[in-house]
């Protein structure tokens, strides 16, 4: 499930997705998660803020010593 996750993530970061709508065409043609799982995993119900977290994270891979 984790890397289903991370896939995921990753996919919002690569295609630059801005809402929810746009990422439900990626769940499609992609083997990602769903909307709604990546809402549960994520523990967040608002989808910009899924997507802000997806920044974060990739800045934090590009950058791990800046913490």
């Amino acid at each position: 499930m984790r890397e289903y996750y991370f896939k995921s993530i990753q996919m919002i970061i690569d295609h630059n997705i801005k809402s929810e709508e746009e990422y439900i065409k990626l769940v499609k043609e992609y083997n990602l998660l769903s909307a709604e799982s990546l809402k549960y995993i994520s523990q967040e119900r608002n989808f910009r803020k899924i997507i802000e977290m997806a920044k974060d994270i990739l800045s934090y891979q590009e950058n791990p010593s800046q913490e």
